[in-house]
């Protein structure tokens, strides 16, 4: 939620096709004092909810007023140890054995270093991105997305189209893209991480739907997944300028 409009509306969000949503708010408090306020007035409603609501704050130790808040209302409250570099090494590791990924020494030096404060979401944000088919780099991708110099990106990675998607020259980039031999199949879960990334919950719910008519039509896939792009709103922002 990057606005206390956009918090407000997702705290409230029905979803259509489950009965019990989980929603994850990362370092949204410290955002706007307003967040707070909603925070605060949604405290029975929230409650009283089905859906599961997760707060992952960096340190709340300096704000009383919101301790308090989550004494009272939240089911439960967990504080977690900040990873030193050896432990999040083998956390990395791990987790990337789990995935099913390669990943040497080398890059996850590299990965650790870069992903700073919060580690644990930066390099998991990381892996989830390598499962969908975005080619290594020495130099991770937190900072800049564009950017790989591991590996020159393959001619089979959707990941270099990605961000074209959210500009006005988007389908000319679809157009592209489809002549390397990338489907459309293969474009929509990364096209989704990265509406996940940006926090579009419109688009992703929107997505998801879509996703599930190209799997229903395929040979129609290309016409459903170009509709879609052409309904992103920063596409729509993109060509207003």
């Amino acid at each position: 939620a990057s606005s206390p409009a956009e918090f407000h509306a997702i705290l409230g969000q029905i979803n259509l096709f489950s009965k019990i949503r989980l929603v994850i708010f990362k370092n949204i408090l410290e955002s706007n004092p307003k967040i707070f306020e909603i925070l605060e007035e949604s405290g029975d409603f929230l409650k009283n909810s089905k859906d599961i609501f997760v707060f992952w704050e960096k340190d709340l130790t300096k704000h009383k007023e919101v301790l308090a808040f989550f004494k009272k209302f939240a089911e439960k409250m967990q504080e977690v140890k900040i990873l030193g570099p050896k432990e999040l090494d083998l956390w990395l590791a791990k987790k990337a054995q789990i995935l099913g990924l390669k990943i040497s020494k080398e890059e996850r030096d590299v990965m650790i270093s870069e992903a700073g404060d919060g580690a644990e979401w930066a390099l998991e944000n990381e892996l989830e991105k390598r499962v969908l088919g975005a080619p290594a780099s020495l130099k991770s991708d937190f900072k800049s997305p564009k950017k790989s110099d591991f590996f020159p990106a393959s001619a089979a990675s959707p990941f270099p189209f990605i961000e074209k998607m959210f500009g006005p020259r988007a389908l000319i980039a679809l157009k592209e893209m489809s002549f390397t031999g990338i489907e459309p199949q293969q474009f929509i879960y990364p096209l989704l991480w990265k509406i996940k990334q940006k926090r579009m919950a419109d688009a992703y719910f929107k997505g998801i739907q879509v996703e599930s008519a190209m799997r229903r039509d395929p040979k129609n896939s290309y016409e459903i997944l170009e509709r879609f792009i052409f309904s992103l709103p920063d596409r729509q922002a993109g060509l207003k300028v």
